[in-house]
Protein backbone atom coordinates (compact mmCIF):
# COMPACT_ATOMS: atom_id res chain seq x y z
CA UNK A 1 0.00 0.00 0.00
CA UNK A 2 0.86 3.24 -1.00
CA UNK A 3 1.37 6.00 2.15
CA UNK A 4 -0.80 8.42 1.70
CA UNK A 5 -2.65 11.45 3.35
CA UNK A 6 -5.87 10.40 4.66
CA UNK A 7 -7.18 14.56 6.61
CA UNK A 8 -5.92 17.60 7.13
CA UNK A 9 -6.85 19.04 10.51
CA UNK A 10 -6.41 22.61 12.22
CA UNK A 11 -7.86 24.46 15.51
CA UNK A 12 -7.13 28.11 15.93
CA UNK A 13 -6.57 27.08 19.60
CA UNK A 14 -4.29 24.90 21.81
CA UNK A 15 -6.74 22.94 23.62
CA UNK A 16 -9.81 22.44 21.25
CA UNK A 17 -10.47 19.70 18.93
CA UNK A 18 -9.25 19.70 15.81
CA UNK A 19 -11.61 19.77 12.42
CA UNK A 20 -10.45 18.78 8.61
CA UNK A 21 -9.85 21.25 6.27
CA UNK A 22 -9.38 20.50 2.39
CA UNK A 23 -5.60 21.49 2.02
CA UNK A 24 -3.37 23.09 4.18
CA UNK A 25 -0.67 25.93 4.08
CA UNK A 26 2.58 24.47 5.78
CA UNK A 27 4.95 27.15 6.55
CA UNK A 28 8.86 26.63 6.40
CA UNK A 29 10.09 27.24 10.12
CA UNK A 30 6.50 28.17 11.52
CA UNK A 31 4.18 25.09 10.71
CA UNK A 32 0.28 25.25 9.50
CA UNK A 33 -1.13 28.06 8.59
CA UNK A 34 -4.33 29.11 11.21
CA UNK A 35 -3.28 26.43 13.31
CA UNK A 36 -2.75 27.08 17.10
CA UNK A 37 0.16 25.02 17.60
CA UNK A 38 2.20 26.90 14.82
CA UNK A 39 5.51 28.80 15.81
CA UNK A 40 8.58 28.62 16.14
CA UNK A 41 9.22 25.68 18.13
CA UNK A 42 10.18 21.36 17.91
CA UNK A 43 6.36 20.30 17.31
CA UNK A 44 5.24 22.65 14.41
CA UNK A 45 2.83 20.11 13.09
CA UNK A 46 1.44 16.46 14.83
CA UNK A 47 1.41 13.81 12.40
CA UNK A 48 -0.81 10.42 13.12
CA UNK A 49 -0.97 7.07 11.15
CA UNK A 50 -4.71 5.98 11.32
CA UNK A 51 -3.40 2.41 11.74
CA UNK A 52 -2.23 2.98 15.09
CA UNK A 53 -6.41 2.55 15.85
CA UNK A 54 -6.30 -1.70 14.14
CA UNK A 55 -6.58 -2.89 18.00
CA UNK A 56 -9.37 -0.95 18.38
CA UNK A 57 -12.94 -2.01 17.95
CA UNK A 58 -15.10 -0.47 15.22
CA UNK A 59 -17.10 1.64 17.86
CA UNK A 60 -13.82 3.01 19.64
CA UNK A 61 -12.48 3.25 16.42
CA UNK A 62 -15.75 5.31 15.42
CA UNK A 63 -15.30 7.52 18.18
CA UNK A 64 -11.74 8.02 17.75
CA UNK A 65 -13.02 9.12 14.18
CA UNK A 66 -15.25 12.22 15.13
CA UNK A 67 -12.70 14.40 16.64
CA UNK A 68 -8.82 14.95 15.45
CA UNK A 69 -5.64 15.88 17.99
CA UNK A 70 -2.82 15.76 14.73
CA UNK A 71 -2.76 18.18 11.85
CA UNK A 72 -2.37 15.58 9.68
CA UNK A 73 -3.93 12.23 9.56
CA UNK A 74 -1.85 9.29 7.25
CA UNK A 75 -2.11 5.99 6.30
CA UNK A 76 0.33 3.08 4.78
CA UNK A 77 3.50 3.96 6.80
CA UNK A 78 3.95 4.32 10.77
CA UNK A 79 6.07 6.91 11.09
CA UNK A 80 6.46 6.40 14.85
CA UNK A 81 8.96 3.92 13.70
CA UNK A 82 11.51 5.77 12.32
CA UNK A 83 14.22 8.21 13.85
CA UNK A 84 14.19 11.75 15.01
CA UNK A 85 15.63 13.71 12.33
CA UNK A 86 14.25 11.56 9.56
CA UNK A 87 12.93 13.74 6.77
CA UNK A 88 9.15 13.12 4.79
CA UNK A 89 7.52 14.38 2.14
CA UNK A 90 4.33 14.80 1.89
CA UNK A 91 1.98 16.94 -0.41
CA UNK A 92 4.58 19.89 -1.61
CA UNK A 93 5.71 19.93 2.24
CA UNK A 94 9.00 18.36 3.47
CA UNK A 95 9.44 17.64 7.55
CA UNK A 96 11.54 16.60 9.98
CA UNK A 97 10.83 14.47 12.83
CA UNK A 98 11.31 15.93 15.63
CA UNK A 99 9.53 13.58 18.53
CA UNK A 100 7.85 10.61 18.54
CA UNK A 101 5.21 10.75 21.69
CA UNK A 102 4.74 12.82 24.23
CA UNK A 103 3.92 13.59 28.01
CA UNK A 104 0.55 13.42 29.67
CA UNK A 105 0.17 17.28 30.69
CA UNK A 106 -3.06 16.33 32.72
CA UNK A 107 -4.82 12.83 34.02
CA UNK A 108 -4.15 10.22 30.95
CA UNK A 109 -8.19 9.38 32.06
CA UNK A 110 -8.94 12.99 31.06
CA UNK A 111 -7.77 12.44 27.44
CA UNK A 112 -9.90 10.44 24.54
CA UNK A 113 -8.60 7.30 23.23
CA UNK A 114 -6.84 9.05 20.20
CA UNK A 115 -5.34 11.07 21.98
CA UNK A 116 -3.68 8.89 24.32
CA UNK A 117 -2.65 6.74 21.25
CA UNK A 118 -1.14 10.21 19.96
CA UNK A 119 0.72 10.20 23.59
CA UNK A 120 2.61 7.42 22.70
CA UNK A 121 2.60 7.06 18.73
CA UNK A 122 2.36 10.53 17.59
CA UNK A 123 5.19 12.27 15.33
CA UNK A 124 5.77 15.58 15.37
CA UNK A 125 7.64 17.45 13.28
CA UNK A 126 8.99 21.01 11.87
CA UNK A 127 8.48 22.11 8.47
CA UNK A 128 11.55 22.15 6.67
CA UNK A 129 9.91 23.47 2.76
CA UNK A 130 6.71 24.96 2.43
CA UNK A 131 4.01 23.65 0.78
CA UNK A 132 0.54 22.45 0.32
CA UNK A 133 -0.46 19.03 1.93
CA UNK A 134 -4.29 17.60 1.19
CA UNK A 135 -6.09 14.32 1.05
CA UNK A 136 -4.69 11.35 -1.28
CA UNK A 137 -0.90 13.13 -1.20
CA UNK A 138 0.99 10.78 -1.09
CA UNK A 139 3.64 10.44 2.48
CA UNK A 140 7.24 9.60 1.09
CA UNK A 141 10.37 9.21 3.64
CA UNK A 142 13.27 10.77 2.39
CA UNK A 143 16.03 9.85 5.68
Amino acid sequence: MKAKVLSVNLSEKRGTNKYSVKKGNFIKNYGLEGDGHSGDWHRQVSIFDISSLSTMNKNEIRLCNETYSENITIEGTNLCKEEVGTKVKIGEAIFEITQIGKEYIKDPLLHTEREKIMHEEGVFAIVKESGIVKKGDSVIIIK
